[in-house]
């Protein structure tokens, strides 16, 4: 890949300062996606068993997302970075 060296790019940095929204958003997509779990037919079929599979996963990666963003809000004001990154 060719990358511009004239003008680089700027790296953009997360804000922590207000991640309620996002954490919000996480916890009730997790919620909506345990009912979708719940009402799956417990049939031993093919189509049933991926489709299993597929919320656990989707409900795990949440679930990592939203312990990665508590993990690192906490570590950043353990270090005195509540200022924004530039």
């Amino acid at each position: 890949m060719l990358r511009n060296v004239r003008r680089p790019r700027n790296h953009l940095a997360p804000n922590f300062n207000n991640t309620n929204a996002i954490r919000d958003r996480l916890l009730l997509e997790i919620a909506d996606l345990h009912v979708k779990l719940d009402g799956v037919d417990v049939t031993q079929s093919q189509e049933n068993l991926s489709t299993m599979q597929s919320f656990k996963e989707m409900i795990h990666s949440r679930e990592q997302m939203l312990g990665n963003l508590s993990r690192q809000k906490s570590e950043r004001s353990s270090f005195g970075l509540e200022k924004p990154l530039q």
